[in-house]
Formats: C-alpha cells, structure tokens, sequence
C-alpha cells in the first residue's frame, strides 16, 4: 500500500547515469512512486514511457500527476556539435515542459541539473559569478537556466537549478567521464595514458542524490552549487587508481588546462548538506563495480 508519506515523482532522462542511480537510491529509501520519461528503458522495475525530446509526450506529465519533476534529459557536451540540434533537445524540449506546468499547483518542486563549467570566474565558484558561452553545450545550458529562471519569476513554479560539478560513480557510461575511463582503461589495458593534468571538483553519486533527496521540499528557488568543495589534479586521481589496481601510468602532457571548483556554502546551509564519501572511497567503489561488468 502506498504510504501517504510517498512522493509522486516525475524523471524526465531517467535512463541515464544520475537517473538510475536515483531511481536505485528512491527505490532503497522508499521515497515515492515514481515515472520516468526517456528514449531508453531504465530496466529497474519503474515505469517508462518512450519519449524523445524532439517529440515528447507531455500529456504524461498531468495523466501521473507528479508533486516533484527531476529533469535529468540533455545532450552532453560531445554531442552538441550541431546547435540547432542542441538547441532543441536541450533548450526547446524543457520550455514546453514549462509551459505545461503553467497553473499546475499540484507541482512541490522542478529541478534541473546545470554544469558548474558554466562559470568564467576564478574557483571556487559562487552563484552569482559570471558565467561563459563559448560552446553549443555551454549556450544550450545558460538558455536552459534563463529558461527555468523566467518561470520561477513570471509563473512561480518552485524550481532548482544544481551547478554541478564532475559527478562520477557505478554505472557512469559518459564518454568523457575522466574517473570511470580512466579504470576502465586501467583494466583493458593495464595502462593509464594522461593527455593533461587538469583539476576538477569531484562528487560521488550518492552524496548528490542525497542533496537531491533534500531539496524536493526544500523552500528555496533559484541556482545553487554542488560538489564536493575540494578540487583534485587528474594525475593525482591516476596515481591512485594505478596504485589500486596495480597498472602503469604514462603522462603524455602535465600541462592544466582547466580548473573547476565550486563554492558550496550555499548548498550546505540551503539544505544542511555535506558531502560524505572520500574521493578514495568513491573510486574504490567505483573500481569494484567496473570490475564486475567489465
């Protein structure tokens, strides 16, 4: 029997990465009752409804009648070549999301999850630093805040939007997820190559989707970081990985290209959050779970 406790949640691109790990850790808390909406299956006992972004079906979304709506569907940044492309998967299809939940007062929470590589500004990062667009990825992204900031401000439809920083763990198959590919090709190849030595905020899945957890019912709407608040060079990250699985590791270039780091102050009095898992922690995790599906 479904305890009156039990939120109706909504996941739009729950198939992916961060989807069926929430699903896997609502299932496990016994949060709610829940529908994901993707083009995949999530193949983990929850309902999905086939929906492409280029044509999706938002009749679904009244006929659940969710109190919380994840919005986890977007194109990566490797698949944004084309921008009108991006535009409509990553920017068109979540305004016509909005545009239905116009006058649906049954809605608790909207969240979308942005990218802390938005920002232009010396790390840490704060909320209000200045932002860049110098890619389809990043300008697809920034549209998608003003997006959800306009319907904050002219509908009033409670919304977060998570500044993300490198969200990593099991079942993570992005082609550009340093941590997971870098043991992945540890394994295959008994060999770490390093093209650069950037540093990067990393946060474990689980931590994230407590966060997440926290802010179905939290009051506050509008943007707020996450992360683990402590930024780590990618050598480092392969010097512990080689050390774990015993693997060489050549460093092709040393040279930091990027640094990302967020400031998390926000997050952590907003929600009365911190992070918990270790970097270590996290990978050896990680390394346990690629070791039986690879």
């Amino acid at each position: 029997m479904k305890s009156k406790d039990q939120k109706r949640i909504l996941i739009i691109g729950g198939s992916g990465f961060i989807g069926k790990n929430s699903i896997i850790k609502f299932t496990e808390f016994n949060i709610g009752n829940m529908l994901n909406l993707d083009k995949d299956f999530s193949l983990l006992g929850v309902k999905t409804i086939y929906m492409d972004l280029r044509s999706p079906i938002f009749t679904e979304i009244r006929r659940f009648m969710p109190e919380y709506i994840i919005y986890l569907a977007s194109l990566n940044d490797y698949e944004c070549d084309d921008l009108n492309i991006a535009t409509r998967i990553n920017v068109d299809a979540l305004e016509r999301i909005y545009q239905e939940l116009i006058g649906y007062e049954t809605l608790k929470k909207f969240i979308y999850i942005s990218d802390y590589k938005l920002y232009s500004s010396t790390p840490p990062f704060k909320e209000n630093d200045s932002i860049k667009k110098n890619n389809n990825y990043l300008i697809t992204k920034s549209l998608a805040e003003e997006i959800c900031l306009k319907y904050i401000k002219e509908y009033s439809i409670p919304s977060i939007i998570f500044r993300a920083s490198n969200i990593y763990g099991p079942l993570d198959q992005k082609k550009n997820d340093i941590i997971s590919n870098m043991i992945k090709q540890a394994l295959r190849t008994d060999n770490i190559i390093i093209e650069n030595n950037n540093i990067y905020d990393y946060l474990y899945i689980s931590d994230f989707i407590k966060a997440l957890i926290k802010s179905l019912d939290c009051e506050f709407c509008g943007i707020i970081n996450i992360g683990s608040g402590k930024a780590t060079e990618t050598i480092n990250i392969a010097k512990y990985i080689s050390s774990a699985l015993n693997t060489k590791i050549e460093i092709k270039n040393n040279t930091i290209y990027e640094f990302y780091l967020n400031d998390i102050t926000k997050v952590q009095n907003i929600l009365n959050w911190n992070p918990r898992i270790e970097l270590s922690v996290g990978i050896d995790n990680t390394i346990k779970y690629l070791k039986k599906t690879n």
